[in-house]
């Protein structure tokens, strides 16, 4: 397989960690037992094979409390994230309080690549950063509120809605 120039961006919340999937709330997160939540169906084999083509070019980005760090982190691990999607644990990055501190991560690099091409987020507030500067935006099954709260700054019309892993594959494999 042929190294692809660019890399990845990816969220962790509803995005490789189905919590829709899950009976988590509000009431029940301090009890809930994080394990038992499923990835995003097909999120692993694609994380794999994208980070196969760039050349370990990607990075897994989100924004949390200090409390669901450990919760997320030991997720991961107890799903052997970076076992099944060859991501390492470096490549895993928590970001602070404003979800727009993403864009920071855009001149990633690896030994054999530079750059980003793809943002996958489940935040239209997020991708609307990423406008004009990464081709590639994937809006993973978006929750209708926050489309419609950050609808005035045009980012929709520039991102992919989709609501599968597939479709981000079916999608890039046309490109």
């Amino acid at each position: 397989m042929a190294l692809k120039l660019g890399g990845a961006i990816v969220d962790i919340g509803n995005v490789i960690i189905a919590y829709r999937l899950s009976g988590l709330n509000r009431e029940n997160y301090h009890s809930y037992d994080f394990d038992s939540i499923p990835p995003e169906p097909g999120c692993f084999d694609t994380l794999k094979q994208l980070n196969e083509e760039f050349g370990g070019n990607i990075t897994v980005v989100w924004k949390a409390t200090d409390d669901a760090v450990g919760k997320n982190m030991q997720w991961l691990q107890t799903h052997q994230f970076t076992e099944l999607t060859g991501i390492p644990v470096n490549r895993i990055r928590r970001i602070g309080a404003h979800r727009a501190e993403k864009v920071d991560f855009i001149d990633q690099t690896s030994q054999t690549h530079g750059g980003t091409t793809i943002v996958i987020d489940d935040r239209l507030e997020v991708l609307s950063h990423f406008v004009g500067k990464v081709p590639n935006l994937f809006l993973f099954r978006p929750q209708q509120p926050e489309v419609e709260q950050f609808s005035g700054t045009g980012a929709l019309s520039h991102v992919h809605v989709v609501q599968s892993w597939q479709e981000i594959r079916e999608i890039l494999a046309m490109k």
